[in-house]
């Protein structure tokens, strides 16, 4: 609840969420404030294990191409760490068993690599290398219960905090306070609370639903490939199916259905859907392998983007990012990326001058990092979008443009199955490293347009 608060600690930045986009927020932060604090309501130890405020943590995560290349540069080293600790390469056109709109797309060396791991491995090298920086602390066990604000409700200056075992409550100030608390974000009602209507928001009702479990690795579980992936072809079909390599020599296979068509818990029911999946690869693999966990399941209704980018009236020294902004459709592997993103532009708000070459001052950072961000989100939100609005029973928008392109990609995937070139350039999109027109553009479409002539011939080919 936004009360009066007082004068704001004056280079004091607080993050509230000590997930992945927290953490991010925090290490950019560090390079522009003299003291940074993060507050995480779950218990952080040391060890690579799923932990309660992310249930998500034990199903497959993807770090997208884009999102490696902005964590290198965050975190020096930190991808010879993951290696070193057991991530593994992927070519991610030439290690990839990718079954997709009816046929296995080509395999060739591409030099587009990505790391697979699990989620809290990832978390975990990334909090490490935060909390090891000197201006950077953590308050873990502790819930932020709204925050602080000047009497006019125009300047967030700070946060109120209970810890979580004494129930004791504590106010702690800061000029800068980040809301990184995921996709259950109270900001908006924190905001009413301070006389500031709700955002705008907007809703895809992909109903997700997805189950996984660990299995013990084998170099010939995929006769010589690294990951295998299975996708529908919709809107016929809404099954898919994944067998990621991560840490451990361990497999991480998970199940997942879209439109509300989702895998059960219990064993038999997790194999028999895994037999049902367009082709009978995963339920192979699943036949052989040894289990090294329990089946846990996770469902996401919706993917929800909040538009404060649209707000004509934002509180200083407040602002939102990761999940809190936008939440993803999971199935696309975008969220951590785009975290990586957003932690990128509050860098260059931060950095950026205006006229003169003087510094902005910060009473404007909130609507200049909003506006900012809103061209980073909407890329993969609309390519997530596009692909969820070919299921008839998904809520979402629907337009003409949406349309033509799912049919240009339709006949795109298909021409995947047998031309290099435009599998790497799509590859390429949808890790977030080139955007969707470069699939439009010549020569590119003339060769989607004429390999779609005989792409019913490499159908099924197995790679």
């Amino acid at each position: 609840m936004g009360i009066p608060g007082g004068r704001a600690e004056a280079s004091h930045a607080i993050v509230i969420g000590a997930s992945i986009a927290g953490l991010l927020a925090a290490r950019v932060l560090s390079d522009h404030f003299a003291k940074v604090t993060l507050i995480e309501r779950d218990r952080l130890s040391a060890s690579w294990e799923p932990r309660k405020g992310v249930p998500q943590g034990c199903h497959i995560h993807a770090l997208l191409a884009r999102g490696e290349q902005v964590l290198s540069r965050l975190f020096p080293g930190l991808t010879a760490d993951l290696l070193a600790g057991g991530a593994v390469p992927v070519d991610l056109a030439n290690d990839i068993r990718w079954y997709q709109f009816g046929s296995f797309k080509v395999r060739f060396p591409s030099s587009l690599v990505g790391l697979c791991q699990s989620r809290p491995f990832l978390e975990g090298h990334i909090r490490h290398r935060v909390l090891s920086l000197k201006n950077v602390g953590c308050r873990s066990e502790a819930e932020v219960l709204g925050v602080l604000a000047t009497s006019d409700g125009r300047r967030v200056t700070g946060v109120r905090v209970r810890d979580r075992h004494s129930a004791g409550e504590t106010c702690l100030y800061g000029s800068l306070v980040v809301d990184a608390t995921g996709r259950g974000s109270a900001s908006p009602k924190w905001l009413q609370r301070l006389a500031y209507p709700r955002p705008r928001e907007s809703v895809i009702a992909a109903k997700v639903g997805y189950a996984s479990r660990t299995y013990r690795r084998r170099i010939e579980d995929l006769n010589g490939a690294k990951l295998l992936v299975v996708l529908p072809t919709p809107p016929h079909e809404t099954r898919m199916g994944a067998v990621v390599p991560i840490e451990g020599d361990r497999w991480m296979i998970s199940l997942g259905g879209v439109a509300g068509d989702h895998p059960p818990k219990d064993e038999p029911g997790f194999l028999a859907f895994a037999r049902s999946l367009p082709i009978a690869d995963v339920a192979d693999v699943l036949r052989r392998a040894e289990p090294l966990s329990a089946i846990t399941v996770h469902k996401f209704p919706w993917s929800v983007r909040r538009h404060y980018e649209d707000m004509e009236r934002f509180p200083e020294g407040y602002l939102i990012v990761g999940d809190a902004l936008c939440s993803f459709n999971p199935v696309y592997g975008q969220g951590m990326t785009v975290s990586a993103l957003e932690a990128e532009a509050l860098d260059c708000c931060l950095r950026e001058k205006g006229p003169g070459l003087r510094p902005y001052s910060r009473s404007d950072l909130g609507p200049r990092f909003f506006r900012k961000v809103s061209s980073v989100v909407d890329l993969p939100w609309r390519l997530a979008a596009s692909a969820d609005v070919r299921y008839p029973n998904v809520d979402g928008p629907r337009t003409w443009s949406t349309a033509i392109f799912n049919w240009y990609l339709t006949k795109l995937h298909g021409v995947t199955a047998h031309d290099p070139a435009v599998h790497r350039q799509f590859i390429k999109v949808i890790n977030l490293m080139d955007p969707p027109v470069s699939l439009l553009l010549p020569p590119l479409s003339l060769r989607v347009l004429q390999g779609s002539l005989v792409h019913r011939e490499s159908q099924h080919r197995r790679p």
